[in-house]
């Protein structure tokens, strides 16, 4: 292999890497295409926080130090690790639009979250965009998930049969 050849290889590999952070790829082996991902197809069954956490929050959203990890201090003081999804998000302020709760438990549409996700419509930081930033959105399924979380209170209850829900133990 020529200097040049590894040397573009090489580059091709790092600017790959680089488009996985802060998005929705879980880490599948699909190369960060959500929209045929396995994840993806499992987000039609689930609305609950553990399977959000593990699947779209940890992966997509903290899993690097300069998105939504630790202090997030470039991420809008947002936290999304394990055991800071909801004291950070559920009735809190979002802090560019503080006229929105960042979740408002049971109203989807109102909740700031499914706005910067690109879910609906409203106002968006111009230099920001939408979630996950510089990166595709998350797959419809992903969305949709989230959605059901957010309007079914945005707890971490994992619901089961009967409508029935039991306590998850992870927030």
């Amino acid at each position: 292999m020529s200097q040049q050849s590894f040397a573009t290889a090489l580059l091709l590999s790092l600017c790959s890497a680089q488009l996985h952070a802060c998005s929705g790829d879980d880490g599948d082996g699909d190369g960060g295409i959500d929209a045929l991902s396995v994840s993806c197809m499992e987000a039609t069954t689930h609305s609950d926080l553990a399977w959000l956490q593990e699947k779209v929050f940890t992966p997509g959203c903290s899993a690097f130090v300069s998105c939504h990890k630790g202090t997030a201090l470039e991420a809008g003081g947002l936290s999304l690790e394990p055991g800071q999804t909801i004291p950070q998000t559920v009735n809190v302020d979002a802090v560019l639009f503080p006229q929105f709760k960042r979740i408002v438990p049971n109203d989807p549409a109102n909740s700031y979250m499914m706005i910067i996700l690109g879910a609906y419509p409203g106002p968006l930081d111009p230099d920001v965009g939408t979630m996950p930033y510089n990166n595709p959105k998350l797959c419809q399924e992903k969305l949709d998930a989230v959605e059901r979380w957010i309007a079914a209170g945005a707890t971490d209850l994992v619901p089961v049969d009967a409508g029935i829900a039991i306590d998850a133990g992870v927030d």
